[in-house]
């Protein structure tokens, strides 16, 4: 068996590809309970031994992601099967793992009312939620059936997941690694949002910390209204406010240029390895503007590269905020306060010289005649559970797409199919 025969089977059934992507997305529309439930049907048609799980809020206090609504408003985190089939391998404990999310934005839903169907025009398979991620659980299901097609046995297990991702994967790739494995690589399926499709092998997922800032301030003495006159008896939260996300500015520009936080691929794909943004500010009230603003909030994030650990980069924006704050009398005294966000996330990247990432490399340029260049940009992705908990290779795959998260998202068909050939070769070289 070869890539020609794997090339030949997916041309001779792309009709049946392409019917079982158009059943995907209509299964999609339902519910997610309902999508799962037909993804888990799927797999036992294909004779896959399927199981289900569900992740209890409880287990999630052993890893960073979604901590503060854990704390906070739990009953806001949406939760709901994931589904997990097995074509047993010779070798237990080996083989690869296939995985992609079968939860959507909630408009989907609606979207869906207007386009109830997979829509074919210019060569794009278009659908509310196609691409993200409907498409690369479909191209899974359409992998695993050439393979048992063609009649090819793995030497290691694959387990095909169909999880929950959409909140940093708390409840439902974090579980599966927690529940299954380990084994030796990991495949995402999943479109890229770079609209590069196949070119991008996403290899990396970088660090991410979500903070937030609140700042104390204290209204002028004076029983006068127009303040602003006064202020010297009063300290301007908002004035505070600004020092502090500047000095952190500074920080992170600092900081950038040491070689630990610096990374070349990343860098020559962005421009930079380390960044900082402040994405809202918020101070004052809803009075009038001449009053002094006695509170001030706001909410940034930093992303790091995979050279960088979680606990070493929130020691140091820790730090950073703690000696802001103690070099001004007024912040010193307890006046200004720090604390993580939902959206947290360890880094990690796999190798570039690693078995899995040539064998990638080699089939998709085989396929599609073009090399594809690795992708670091992404962060906190889904491929991080397999490499941080199981120590497996990982990266991210899927077919060109565009107008992700609209009601007119699509893939390219041609691409769609070449995504099933590659998962298929894939299966074949490292099971």
């Amino acid at each position: 068996m070869d890539l020609e025969a794997i090339l030949a089977d997916v041309k001779e059934h792309e009709a049946e590809h392409i019917d079982l992507l158009r059943r995907g997305l209509k299964a999609s529309f339902k519910d997610l309970a309902g999508f799962q439930s037909w993804i888990a049907e799927e797999m036992d048609r294909l004779g896959m031994q399927v199981e289900e799980f569900e992740v209890d809020p409880d287990e999630l206090l052993e890893q960073p992601a979604q901590r503060k609504t854990l704390r906070e408003d739990p009953s806001a985190l949406r939760q709901a099967p994931n589904v997990v089939g097995k074509v047993a391998g010779k070798t237990p404990g080996q083989g690869v793992l296939l995985f992609g999310h079968a939860d959507k934005p909630p408009e989907t839903y609606e979207w869906a009312k207007a386009y109830p169907d997979l829509v074919e025009e210019s060569g794009r398979l278009q659908g509310p939620g196609i691409a993200d991620d409907v498409a690369g659980l479909t191209s899974m299901l359409s992998a695993v059936e050439t393979f048992k097609r063609l009649n090819l046995e793995p030497a290691g297990d694959i387990l095909v997941a169909s999880t929950l991702g959409k909140q940093l994967g708390v409840f439902g790739t974090y579980g599966l690694v927690t529940r299954y494995g380990p084994v030796d690589a990991a495949i995402y399926a999943h479109p890229a949002e770079s609209g590069n499709g196949l070119g991008d092998l996403k290899i990396a997922s970088l660090g991410m910390i979500e903070f937030h800032v609140e700042v104390d301030g204290k209204s002028p003495e004076t029983t006068e209204s127009h303040q602003v006159i006064f202020s010297k008896t009063g300290v301007s939260a908002a004035e505070k406010g600004f020092y502090l996300a500047q000095g952190l500015y500074d920080w992170a520009r600092t900081i950038a240029q040491n070689d630990e936080y610096r990374h070349a691929g990343l860098e020559e794909q962005t421009g930079q390895s380390f960044a900082m943004s402040v994405g809202s500010f918020v101070t004052g009230t809803e009075g009038p503007v001449y009053e002094i603003p006695t509170h001030c909030e706001f909410d940034g994030v930093v992303n790091f590269p995979p050279a960088v650990s979680l606990a070493q980069m929130e020691e140091a924006l820790k730090s950073a905020f703690d000696e802001l704050a103690e070099a001004d009398e007024w912040l010193a005294d307890s006046h200004a306060r720090i604390q993580w966000g939902d959206v947290i996330g360890e880094s990690c990247q796999t190798e570039e010289g690693s078995p899995l990432l040539k064998a990638a490399r080699g089939t998709v340029t085989e396929v599609t005649g073009k090399t594809p260049r690795y992708d670091y940009g992404h962060s906190v992705s889904d491929i991080r559970y397999p490499i941080l908990w199981w120590d497996a290779a990982a990266f991210g795959i899927g077919p060109v797409a565009g107008d992700m998260g609209t009601p007119t998202e699509y893939v390219e068909r041609e691409e769609y199919l070449d995504t099933i050939t590659v998962l298929t070769e894939l299966m074949r070289e490292v099971a």
